[in-house]
């Protein structure tokens, strides 16, 4: 029997369910990175060092998206205790979610962003079984020449 529950935050709700945190952030906020880091504090508050898949989902009508939250998602600080990150962003912002795309995809390989929240949970539910510790991953320079 899997472990699963749900908590409601401030600025989202947390929903915990076989082996997959889903962060649903409330709408109307300003997504910048010390909201990132309160969801990433919260995120191990209630799981402790527990390893988890982790969706990320922002609503269509924040306030403002904040660039470097997220791209700090997919540094190494911000992953501790999660082997994959899908990161939902709205369709509206196609251009901006591209280049952003690129980007993270260069850090690491376990982060993605995504528009549609059904191809990012399938995409973490492919990678389930495919966690390789941090520790032996090789550089960010490598992953991307590997790519």
């Amino acid at each position: 029997m899997s472990h699963a529950f749900t908590y409601q935050a401030p600025y989202g709700v947390f929903h915990f369910s076989d082996g997959l945190l889903t962060v649903e952030l409330a709408e109307d906020l300003i997504v910048d990175l010390p909201l990132m880091q309160r969801v990433t504090a919260q995120r191990l508050e209630l799981l402790g060092n527990r390893e988890v898949a982790e969706l990320i989902v922002v609503p269509r009508a924040h306030l403002l998206l904040d660039r470097a939250a997220l791209t700090w998602l997919a540094q190494s600080g911000a992953l501790n205790g999660v082997h994959h990150r899908a990161i939902v962003v709205p369709a509206h912002l196609l251009v901006w979610r591209d280049r952003l795309y690129q980007m993270i995809s260069r850090m690491r390989p376990n982060v993605k962003v995504f528009r549609n929240r059904r191809v990012a949970k399938g995409w973490l539910q492919e990678r389930a079984g495919t966690f390789i510790p941090f520790n032996a991953v090789a550089e960010p320079e490598l992953l991307s020449e590997q790519a």
